[in-house]
């Protein structure tokens, strides 16, 4: 909300200092939830390249791409445009996975199609058409006009699915192999994104997409630090 923008520095420590303390707690369920299976490879991967790339990675490139394609989108009003930008970068990033991260990035495709096609109605709705007198007609209610009332009547639905869809693709961080326990334990493994990303769409919501990307980079860069140090 913009009257709430000039809070932003108190606001945003406050979700910095909830999100790192929650993620924390949620690290017991999450090394718990991992016994099944689940074997954390980025870390290891990350730790291999050079410290300023480690750095670029974590604070800017992730932050970057993921608040782009999970919360840009995330405005009070439909933005068709945004939408389908965000979601064919989900497709170019996730189409590479695998498991339920390949499944996302079949939900960012199939996003896109219907985006294109609720914008192609939208065109094809606004071109005026004179009816039998002469008289220019006013563009009838389209599929985009439906979407759109019903994005604004249930804000709840687009904001609770990016979080859920932002906990899903960090099980790319794992390797894993699929079983009933495995897919079952999945939700508690990515507890801490989830809990996470939930924090970053509230600063998004609250002050903004940038509000949501400073955020998103100090947590990287606070655990990144404490990676760092505790190897060293």
């Amino acid at each position: 909300m913009a009257a709430n923008r000039r809070h932003w520095p108190g606001g945003l420590a406050l979700l910095f200092v909830t999100g790192l303390g929650g993620a924390l707690a949620l690290l017991v369920v999450l090394l718990l939830a991992a016994r099944t299976g689940y074997v954390n490879t980025m870390e290891a991967e990350l730790l291999e390249l050079p410290i300023v790339e480690q750095l670029l990675r974590v604070v800017l490139i992730a932050p970057v791409i993921e608040e782009l394609v999970f919360r840009l989108p995330l405005a009070g009003r439909l933005r068709l445009g945004a939408l389908a930008a965000t979601a064919a970068v989900g497709v170019l990033i996730f189409a590479g996975g695998d498991g339920p991260v390949i499944v996302v990035a079949a939900v960012f495709a199939l996003i896109v199609l219907l985006s294109g096609a609720l914008w192609i109605q939208s065109l094809a709705a606004g071109v005026a058409r004179p009816d039998a007198g002469g008289e220019i007609t006013s563009a009838p209610r389209t599929w985009r006009d439906s979407v759109a009332r019903w994005w604004e009547a249930h804000p709840r639905w687009p904001v609770w699915c990016s979080v859920a869809v932002f906990g899903v693709v960090h099980l790319a961080n794992f390797d894993v192999g699929w079983t009933v326990a495995t897919v079952v334990v999945a939700p508690l493994v990515v507890s801490p994104q989830i809990w996470l990303g939930l924090m970053f769409t509230i600063a998004r919501v609250r002050y903004g997409w940038w509000a949501g990307l400073v955020l998103h980079a100090f947590h990287n860069l606070a655990v990144w630090s404490a990676t760092i140090a505790v190897g060293s």
